[in-house]
C-alpha cells in the first residue's frame, strides 16, 4: 500500500512539472524570443581578409549596429587572403557556409560566378551612384553583363624607393629597365645585408600580382580576343623572354627571403632598411608610419619602368565584397548597401593610404581626405597613387582576356605564372623552354584544344 501510494505520488508530482512547464512557457520563450530574435532567426556570416584589429573591429561594431537596428545578427570572421578562396568553397552548401566575402582577386570571383554561386550586385551598385562613380565600371568586371562585387578600393602593386640612398649614390629613380638594373645593382651592398630591392618568388597570391607586373610592363598577354593561349606565340614570346630575363637580371640584388616572400616580407624588407626598392600598395605607408616613421620622408612612390622608357606599369588591385547565393541573400545584400553607405569611411580610415577609394565621390570628399594620414601623405603617398591610376599600364593575370572569365581565374589560383618565374631564376632554365613549357600547362588548365 505503502509503494502503491508512493507510485501515485510520484505520477502526479511529474505530470503537475510537465503541466507547469508547458504553461509556464507560453510567456518566457516569447520573451526570449523577443530578446534574441532580432539577433538568432536570421544570421549572416561574413568572411573579411582585412584582419587587422582596426579594421575588423570597425566590421565587428557594424555588425552589432545593424543587429540592433535591424534584427539580422552579423557574424565578422578574419580570414587571410591566401586561405579565403579555399574556405569559401569548402563551406559553401555546410552548416558553416558564409553569407557575404571580402576579396582581393577578380579571379576569386570569376571561377565563383561559374560554379553558380554568387548573387549579382548591379542594384547596389546603382544605389551606391551607379558605375560613373567607381571610375567608370574600370573595376567592376561584369560576367555576362552582370556584376558580382562591389569594390571599396585600388590596390595597384607599384614600387618604393629609398630616396635618401639614391642621393647617396648620385641615382634618380629608374625611367627604363637599364636603370632599374643599375639602382638594384648599386644599392646592394651583400656584406652589410643591403639589398638593392625585393620581389616575391614564392607560389602565391603575391608573386601572382607583384612580379607579374614586369610581364605588363612589356605589354604581355596571356589570351587573345578568343581566348586562344598566346604567351608562346610568335609575337608574344619575346616580350615574354624579355622580361624574363630582367627578372633574372635583378633576381642577384634581391636577398634570400624572396624566394618564399609574401606580402608581409615586401613591406618587413623596407621598413627594416634592408632593401632599397620593394613593391606593394599604400599600406606599405600605414605600416611605415607605426613602425618606422623616421622613413617618412625618405621614400618615393613610382610605376613599374616599361623597357624602353616609354610610361610606366603596375599590376591590377582591388578590394572589394561579394555576396553568395544562400538562404539569406537578400537580407546579406541589405547589409551590405547599408555597410557601404554608412560605414564604409571608417572602414577606409583604419588604413588611410592603404584603402583607396574605388568610388570617385569618396576621393574627392573632405570625410575622407581629412583624415591625419591621408593629409600627412597626400602629396608622397595618396596623389602618386592617383597618378599611377590615370597614367600606368595597368593588368593582372585574373583579369586578362577578352573579357572577366573563370580561364584567367585558374590560371591565377594554380600559380603557374609564378611557376614561370621560379623556373628563371630558382631553377635557372632556359627561359624560352620555360615559356613553352607554361603555355602548354595553361592550356591543357583552361581546356584548349
Amino acid at each position: 500500500m505503502r509503494k502503491k501510494w508512493f507510485l501515485l505520488f510520484l505520477v502526479s508530482s511529474l505530470l503537475a512539472g510537465i503541466l507547469s512547464g508547458c504553461l509556464g512557457s507560453s510567456a518566457k520563450p516569447t520573451e526570449t524570443k523577443e530578446e534574441t530574435g532580432k539577433e538568432g532567426d536570421t544570421v549572416i556570416r561574413i568572411a573579411s581578409v582585412e584582419t587587422g584589429p582596426e579594421t575588423m573591429e570597425v566590421l565587428q561594431k557594424a555588425g552589432e549596429e545593424y543587429g540592433k537596428e535591424f534584427g539580422v545578427k552579423v557574424e565578422v570572421e578574419a580570414v587571410p587572403l591566401a586561405d579565403i578562396f579555399t574556405k569559401i568553397n569548402a563551406s559553401y552548401g555546410t552548416s558553416a557556409q558564409y553569407s557575404a566575402f571580402l576579396t582581393g582577386f577578380i579571379g576569386h570571383i570569376s571561377i565563383l560566378e561559374e560554379q553558380g554561386k554568387l548573387a549579382e550586385v548591379d542594384d547596389i551598385i546603382e544605389n551606391l551612384g551607379g558605375k560613373e562613380d567607381f571610375y567608370n565600371g574600370h573595376i567592376l568586371f561584369p560576367i555576362k553583363g552582370k556584376t558580382y562585387w562591389i569594390p571599396y578600393d585600388y590596390n595597384l602593386a607599384y614600387g618604393y624607393v629609398r630616396t635618401d640612398w639614391l642621393q647617396e649614390k648620385g641615382l634618380s629613380v629608374p625611367k627604363t629597365w637599364d636603370e632599374f638594373v643599375n639602382v638594384a645593382k648599386a644599392l646592394t651592398d651583400k656584406e652589410n645585408n643591403k639589398y638593392g630591392l625585393i620581389m616575391p618568388l614564392s607560389s602565391d597570391g603575391a608573386t601572382n600580382w607583384i612580379t607579374s607586373s614586369i610581364l605588363w610592363a612589356n605589354n604581355v598577354r596571356i589570351f587573345d580576343d578568343n581566348w586562344k593561349v598566346i604567351l608562346d606565340s610568335e609575337e608574344m614570346k619575346p616580350r615574354v623572354v624579355e622580361s624574363l630575363n630582367l627578372l633574372k637580371e635583378l633576381h642577384p640584388y634581391m636577398p634570400a627571403e624572396a624566394t618564399s616572400a609574401s606580402y608581409a616580407e615586401m613591406t618587413e624588407a623596407f621598413i627594416s632598411e634592408q632593401v632599397g626598392m620593394t613593391f606593394y600598395s599604400g599600406r606599405l605607408v600605414d605600416i611605415l608610419e607605426t613602425k618606422n616613421p623616421s622613413l617618412a620622408d625618405k621614400f618615393e612612390v613610382f610605376g613599374i619602368p616599361m623597357k624602353d622608357g616609354n610610361g610606366v606599369a603596375a599590376s591590377l588591385g582591388y578590394d572589394s565584397m561579394a555576396v553568395l547565393k544562400t538562404d539569406h541573400t537578400d537580407e546579406t545584400k541589405k547589409f551590405v548597401e547599408w555597410f557601404y553607405k554608412e560605414k564604409l569611411n571608417d572602414f577606409l580610415h583604419t588604413d588611410g593610404v592603404h584603402y583607396f577609394p574605388a568610388q570617385e565621390s569618396i576621393y574627392n570628399s573632405e570625410e575622407w581626405r581629412s583624415d591625419p594620414i591621408i593629409t600627412k601623405y597626400w602629396e608622397t603617398g595618396v596623389e602618386p597613387q592617383y597618378e599611377i591610376l590615370k597614367n600606368a599600364e595597368l593588368h593582372s593575370i585574373d583579369s586578362d582576356g577578352p573579357e572577366t572569365d573563370a580561364r584567367p581565374g585558374k590560371v591565377f589560383e594554380a600559380f603557374l605564372i609564378p611557376k614561370l618565374f621560379q623556373k628563371v631564376t630558382l631553377n635557372n632554365e632556359d627561359p624560352e623552354k620555360a615559356v613553352e613549357e607554361i603555355a602548354d600547362e595553361i592550356r591543357k588548365l583552361v581546356g584548349e584544344k
